[in-house]
């Protein structure tokens, strides 16, 4: 990917699933990552792993519940690295409730999935400003676009994510800051991977022939997070000058059935 090595990125939800990916993705194309993780064990992890690796890494522990948090994230960042060329914001919280779902619930799920990555990118805009460019990408969902049982909140946190996309888009376009998502479908991250198994007793294989899983994508298999991950490097490249405001979807052909 073009433009990439020597960059600065910050990856929130670093320590693992598609966030995981991102990092060591980032890392092999030359990027300086800090891995943003609420979870110690997970976040030390991947930070030990990509050093091992040669990675330029640090981990950083982050609540985007929380804009404290956030501050400090961007603060250690710029100290450790010098500048912040890239955000991918990624963690994310699921609440698997629907329509009786409580206003603390609603609360909690907009929190992190809507309010806390627009904090992420207010405070990481001054320092792209600073650099005179910048790339941000969005980890949404094709859930944002197609309805499933349970997904209520999840579904429409994504769906604001949609639209905050654009409107970002166009507000830090005059600053060469792009703004863009990643919409992947179902991605056999370790979530998923339990999520699967306690409910439906499905292993990668048995999820990959389910019509409703696997077979509900047009490549009749679900994703590996490095393919998103992929994706994502891209969106943040250089290789992707001039796409901003886009929604990518990254879902096997699901939302073209």
């Amino acid at each position: 990917m073009k433009g990439l090595k020597g960059k600065v990125a910050i990856v929130t939800g670093g320590g693992r699933g598609i966030g995981k990916a991102t990092c060591k993705t980032l890392v092999e194309y030359g990027v300086n990552v800090a891995i943003a993780e609420i979870n110690d064990e997970t976040g030390q992890q991947v930070e030990s792993d990509l050093r091992a690796q040669g990675g330029d890494v640090c981990f950083i522990k982050t609540d985007i519940a929380q804009e404290e948090s956030i501050a400090a994230m961007v603060a250690r960042t710029v100290e450790q690295f010098g500048r912040v060329d890239i955000l991918i914001n990624n963690a994310v919280l699921f609440v698997p409730q629907g329509i009786e779902a409580t206003a603390a619930e609603w609360e909690t799920a907009l929190r992190v999935n809507v309010i806390g990555y627009a904090l992420c990118i207010k405070h990481c805009v001054a320092k792209m400003k600073a650099v005179g460019k910048g790339a941000i990408v969005n980890v949404s969902s094709n859930l944002a676009f197609v309805a499933q049982p349970d997904c209520l909140l999840y579904s429409t946190a994504k769906s604001a994510l949609t639209c905050m996309t654009k409107s970002m888009a166009m507000e830090l376009a005059p600053f060469h800051i792009r703004v863009n998502a990643v919409c992947p479908g179902t991605t056999w991250t370790e979530l998923c991977e339990k999520y699967y198994w306690e409910t439906m007793g499905l292993t990668r294989e048995t999820a990959d022939q389910h019509p409703q899983i696997g077979g509900a994508q047009l490549l009749k298999r679900v994703a590996e997070p490095i393919e998103i991950a992929e994706a994502i490097a891209f969106l943040a490249s250089d290789s992707a000058s001039f796409i901003t405001a886009e929604n990518l979807m990254v879902d096997g052909g699901y939302t073209a059935l």
